[in-house]
C-alpha cells in the first residue's frame, strides 16, 4: 500500500465483518453489471437472456431490457436460515455484493459499516 488512501481503504476491510442481516440484499437487492450477468448465467446454467427474463426485468427488442425492480428487490437470491442470511449464488454473485460495503454508495443500509467506520476513527485519533 503506497499511500494513507490504500492504507485507511485496507483497514476498513480488515475491521468490517460481515453479520449476514441481510439488509442489503433486502433493501439494494441485485445489482447489475455485463460481467456479473456471465459469471451468473454460467453459475446458474442458464442463458444471460433467462437470467435477465428471470432476475433483472424484461427484454424488449432482444437487445435492450428494462429493469424491474420487483424482480430485483430484495435479492431473489437471498435466502434464509435460523442463523441469519446466505446467498444463493455467492460464488457468482455480481460485483456490487463482493465489493459492499466499502465500495458503493449504499453502504449506508450496513450496520456493520458504521462500526468499521468508528473503529478506524478510533485507531487514527489514538495515533495523534
Amino acid at each position: 500500500m503506497s499511500n494513507k488512501k490504500d492504507k485507511r481503504h485496507y483497514k476498513l476491510w480488515t475491521y468490517f465483518e460481515c453479520q449476514r442481516c441481510g439488509k442489503c440484499c433486502l433493501e439494494l437487492g441485485l445489482p447489475y453489471n455485463q460481467e456479473s450477468l456471465l459469471n451468473m448465467s454460467t453459475y446458474l446454467d442458464i442463458s444471460e437472456k433467462q437470467v435477465i427474463e428471470e432476475y433483472y426485468g424484461e427484454l424488449s427488442d432482444g437487445s435492450k431490457w428494462e429493469s424491474k425492480n420487483r424482480k430485483r428487490i430484495p435479492c431473489p437470491f437471498l435466502k434464509s436460515t435460523c442463523a441469519g442470511y446466505y446467498c444463493e449464488i455467492y460464488p457468482a454473485r455480481p460485483e456490487g455484493c463482493r465489493v459492499y460495503p466499502m465500495e458503493s454508495v449504499g453502504g449506508r443500509f450496513c450496520p456493520r459499516w458504521e462500526f468499521a467506520i468508528s473503529k478506524l476513527k478510533k485507531e487514527q485519533e489514538e495515533e495523534i
